[in-house]
């Protein structure tokens, strides 16, 4: 597979993924790109390039977006690909993860707490003749187990971050598609996702800012945020844990006059994890 042929698969996939879908979505391209395979799970070559596609679904109704879901899976079931991860759709946010037949394209549907709806494809490492400089990866699994905890982590840190943008608002998420870095330590799996979102000026990040604050505390996250003397000083921030089971939640940052707002996302697959517990901790 070379770069073409990459590109042509991914836009392949996305356009099996929403044949059908009604109303029909406008594809709002976000994130993506080509990027080195550092550490890939073939134990290949870490010369070689992959190639992400990700899309939000605009234009529909929030009260359909569970539809959508249902359906973007079923094409994507029906034309022979490989399920990884069902969507649970008595959660509140919903995600889908399947591998293309037969060029194993990892794909994705997902549905935000607020309906906001994207579909996603990534490419098996491939080579082509200009690697981009290498980024940050993720430890190649030895066995099927930990493919996926491995799997299991990055959708884990990928909701905290969903939630987290649900929660925003007046303002977009960073263009280039944020890294997930996933580590195992001692029996246990990292998750962090780093992105930034950015509004049309200082003051409207401030009002995105509380905004987000309030809303995952009324969705029973649990919230710390400095004292008014070290915000002052520092600016906004705030450490938000999720109402569940796992050890998930999220920093969020933002200096005074800025208009950015810095979100990093973490999860842990057990809490807590084991190097904490030794010598009696």
């Amino acid at each position: 597979m070379d770069m073409n042929q990459a590109e042509r698969t991914a836009e392949s996939l996305i356009r099996q993924a929403i044949r059908g879908v009604t109303p029909e979505p406008t594809l709002e391209s976000f994130g993506g790109g080509v990027k080195s395979c550092k550490e890939p799970s073939d134990g290949g070559s870490e010369e070689r390039v992959t190639l992400t596609r990700n899309f939000w679904l605009k234009g529909i109704p929030r009260e359909s977006a569970e539809d959508v879901v249902r359906k973007v899976f079923g094409n994507w079931k029906e034309a022979g690909h490989v399920v990884d991860a069902q969507p649970d759709y008595g959660r509140r946010v919903v995600a889908a993860n399947l591998r293309s037949k037969p060029d194993d394209f990892l794909m994705q549907v997902a549905m935000g707490m607020g309906g906001q709806l994207s579909v996603g494809v990534t490419s098996p490492c491939f080579w082509d003749r200009e690697p981009v400089p290498s980024s940050l990866g993720h430890p190649a699994p030895r066995t099927d187990a930990e493919r996926q905890e491995r799997q299991e982590a990055m959708n884990g840190v990928r909701a905290v971050s969903s939630q987290i943008l649900d929660s925003l608002v007046d303002g977009r998420p960073s263009a280039e598609e944020p890294v997930v870095l996933v580590r195992p330590q001692d029996g246990s799996c990292y998750a962090d996702h780093q992105w930034t979102y950015t509004c049309e000026n200082a003051p409207s990040a401030e009002r995105a800012f509380h905004h987000m604050v309030r809303s995952l505390r009324e969705r029973g996250w649990q919230t710390r945020e400095p004292s008014a003397e070290e915000a002052a000083q520092a600016g906004d921030a705030v450490v938000a844990l999720t109402p569940d089971d796992h050890e998930a939640g999220a920093g969020v940052t933002r200096s005074h006059g800025d208009d950015v707002i810095h979100v990093s996302a973490a999860w842990e697959r057990e809490w807590p994890p084991p190097y904490m517990r030794q010598g009696g901790q």
